[in-house]
């Protein structure tokens, strides 16, 4: 069974605006593009929310996908999110705002038995819990945008033009 993906607002910043940006890597863009339609990379509707009031680069990238790529949050989201929360109290609390999709950028890959892809380091903690430790925790795959695409085995040739 092919491997699916959660997606933090880090990793969409990662791919977009610090390592990958579509204009100069459209073939990576239009791999991604395969999976949004195979259902096989989304993201929670929290992660939209972050998206559109701070990453203009993305919100742009991503609002013409928005019905296909953003996942609602329903009443087994919101319970899972609450089980995670009560695990890991702190996981929102050390960014403010800018971290309250992370829990359920996890609901969302429990649920969808998915591997999460963030930008967050590996060095949480209990007292300052991240993505993956978080996910460690919890036994759910946690990779970065670069070893997603490890994952997937893509390999992309340069054409000059």
């Amino acid at each position: 069974m092919a491997t699916k993906y959660s997606l933090d607002t880090s990793a969409f910043i990662d791919g977009l605006e610090r390592y990958y940006p579509a204009d100069t890597f459209a073939g990576l863009w239009e791999a991604i593009d395969k999976l949004i339609e195979e259902e096989r990379f989304f993201a929670s509707a929290e992660v939209w929310e972050e998206i559109k009031r701070k990453d203009e680069n993305v919100k742009k990238w991503a609002e013409p996908r928005k019905e296909t790529l953003f996942i609602d949050t329903d009443v087994a989201a919101t319970t899972e999110v609450q089980a995670i929360l009560t695990a890991f109290p702190r996981l929102v609390m050390n960014g403010g705002r800018r971290n309250r999709a992370d829990p359920f950028v996890v609901a969302v890959a429990r649920l969808r038995g998915a591997t999460v892809v963030t930008g967050e380091g590996a060095d949480g903690s209990d007292s300052r819990p991240k993505i993956p430790y978080v996910c460690k925790q919890l036994k759910v795959p946690c990779v970065t945008f670069t070893e997603f695409i490890s994952a997937e085995q893509w390999k992309f040739t340069l054409i000059a033009t």
